[in-house]
């Protein structure tokens, strides 16, 4: 297990995190602590987290592939709690149960959780609260970061997958059965591809991690014109190399991303005339392409928006990034506890 030993989350514009070392008043009672918990399909992440979002002490580890791992993790977590902690907040992928902590679907690596209650798996005596992860992630952005004050919001993650989160008259959307926010699987066109959702066509498919690279390995594959290649060990350019090379020039990045980015652009345009937030964040490893992300589809987005909303709504990158969905994790404990409100 790796520490960082007292840090907190200082930002330098909206996609870089610097951890700065300071002195906490950690033994103050007006900072209650929580422990939030991140569950990733590679790596977990852990903090003990104070209630203005400072970050005491944080943990990672490869993602655990059993229950008992799991277990195990957080409670060498909760061991390294010098102060009492009032309670542990998880975020992890799939349909969560906030209400009781079941996870109702998880395909893929953590399919090991899928049915279980987590407050049975962590067995602590503390109260135990769950949410699916791109939800933490908002709450993290809600409390102390770029949505902060805002009660119409909506997130958008974008990495291997897509995931999604709606925040509407100050509360966040779950829907009848905790599926609600799931942005990613939206239909763009129902004779598209095959989507890990079982749907057809949906902004997963179009614009993710998986999704460019695979596109680009199409235009390898019919020998377009490319700067990037296989490389040695077989693996395929990932998508950050994608973005460079696109940068310098490279035609099938060039278009592989002109693509990409209309459907993203048609997808943020239906979730603004859907849920007339006052902001849109985007985070996620895509995010950090910043400028290069948004700033071909920007004007496109607020000209097709514009005339129903009648403003033009900010565009803007997770603040609370690293660590972020870990903060809002433990948030789930403040909310709950009535430590914050929204």
């Amino acid at each position: 297990m790796i520490a960082i030993l007292p840090s907190r989350i200082a930002q330098s514009g909206y996609n870089a995190q610097t951890i700065v070392s300071e002195k906490l008043a950690s033994a103050d009672s007006g900072n209650p602590l929580a422990i939030g918990v991140d569950i990733g399909a590679t790596a977990i992440k852990a903090a003990i987290v104070g209630v203005h979002g400072d970050l005491i002490e944080t943990f990672h580890e490869p993602s655990p592939r059993t229950a008992s791992a799991l277990r195990d993790f957080v409670h060498s977590v909760l061991k390294c709690a010098k102060l009492p902690v009032r309670g542990i907040g998880i975020g992890c992928k799939g349909i969560i149960d906030a209400a009781s902590s079941r996870v109702k679907s998880l395909p893929g690596d953590l399919h090991f959780l899928e049915g279980q209650l987590l407050s049975e798996v962590i067995a602590s005596e503390l109260p135990v609260y769950a949410d699916n992860d791109a939800r933490t992630a908002l709450i993290a952005e809600v409390l102390w970061g770029a949505a902060h004050g805002r009660r119409n919001a909506v997130m958008l993650t974008l990495g291997t997958g897509v995931g999604g989160a709606v925040l509407v008259d100050g509360a966040i959307l779950r829907g009848a059965g905790g599926a609600a926010g799931h942005l990613g699987h939206v239909t763009l066109d129902p004779r598209g591809g095959l989507c890990i959702c079982g749907n057809y066509g949906c902004l997963e498919t179009f614009f993710s991690s998986r999704a460019i690279e695979s596109d680009y390995w199409a235009h390898l594959h019919r020998a377009a014109s490319a700067k990037l290649s296989v490389g040695s060990t077989g693996h395929l350019p990932d998508t950050e190399a994608i973005f460079r090379a696109a940068a310098e020039g490279d035609e099938s990045a060039r278009y592989v991303l002109d693509r990409a980015l209309e459907y993203l652009g048609a997808a943020l345009v239906s979730f603004l005339h859907t849920f007339d937030p006052e902001i849109l964040i985007l985070g996620g490893s895509i995010a950090a392409a910043g400028p290069q992300l948004i700033a071909p589809i920007q004007d496109k987005i607020a000209q097709r928006s514009k005339i129903l909303l009648g403003r033009e709504v900010p565009i803007v990158f997770q603040k609370t990034v690293g660590y972020g969905g870990v903060a809002g994790a433990a948030g789930l404990v403040f909310l709950q506890q009535h430590f914050l409100a929204i």
